[in-house]
């Protein structure tokens, strides 16, 4: 009897045994404390692209009468971005015709985020230069599966007074580990921006019109460590009659970027 005991006991120990090392080995370990992932995210990161596109359209407008390449520049930290924009048109004198910097600081809170940016934009003719900066703030909130956003521009210097504002939704998804899609669609209201612009032709447009209404689709997909492609399409149509009489954008945009950086 005794020696039943022992045999009884010594089995109860040895399933302990083993099941507590079974369960220590399917127990996963704790995630990363909040800390440790912040160490994880790079501090510094930085990217550029260079943007084949059929036609350059820029708020309704348009500024090239054919094909154009857009290489552009960018580095954060910290919620901070500088970015550098390039036009090259081959049927514009001179060719590379635009140079555009902007710094911009973002911050999100709950479902918020917003940012503040300034640019400079300097672009050519010939012999001439122009120059103008712009103040832009931008207000996105999350809602379902994207968000709404909101932008108002307003220039600081060569037109200054000048205002355009866009509000619109956003979706942007994963479609696995190397690919992804984004789509958003917007309106834009002019007041005074379109106003400078038109003074003095015979169909001027005044302030408060309805501007461009814009639909924007985009593919990323990885094809190498730090490269990517994205081919991207932009529907477009100005809202005011007067407007699209005036501008005369085309339907739509189409263009392939190549994308570099981590």
């Amino acid at each position: 009897m005794q020696q039943s005991r022992r045999l009884i006991v010594s089995a109860c120990v040895w399933v302990a045994l083993v099941t507590g090392a079974a369960a220590q080995e399917r127990t996963p370990p704790p995630p990363p404390s909040a800390s440790t992932a912040a160490e994880a995210e790079p501090v510094v990161t930085w990217g550029g692209e260079v943007d084949f596109s059929s036609q350059y359209v820029w708020r309704g407008y348009r500024y090239s009468e054919g094909r154009v390449v857009w290489p552009t520049a960018w580095i954060s930290a910290r919620g901070f971005t500088a970015t550098l924009f390039l036009n090259y048109d081959p049927k514009w004198d001179p060719t590379w015709n635009e140079y555009d910097l902007t710094f911009t600081y973002e911050r999100s809170v709950g479902r918020w985020t917003m940012d503040g940016t300034y640019t400079r934009y300097v672009y050519y003719e010939g012999d001439r230069r122009d120059a103008t900066s712009e103040l832009i703030a931008g207000v996105a909130f999350a809602v379902g599966p994207g968000e709404i956003f909101t932008t108002h521009a307003f220039d600081v210097e060569l037109y200054k007074g000048a205002y355009y504002m866009e509000a619109g939704y956003s979706v942007e998804r994963d479609l696995d580990d190397t690919s992804s899609i984004s789509v958003d669609g917007s309106v834009a209201l002019w007041s005074r921006f379109i106003d400078k612009y038109t003074e003095g032709t015979d169909d001027h447009i005044t302030d408060g019109v309805v501007g461009p209404l814009m639909l924007n689709v985009s593919y990323q997909r990885s094809i190498a460590p730090y490269l990517a492609i994205r081919p991207h399409v932009s529907f477009i149509r100005i809202g005011d009659t007067a407007g699209r009489r005036l501008l005369d954008p085309p339907g739509a945009t189409v263009g392939l970027a190549v994308v570099v950086g981590k």
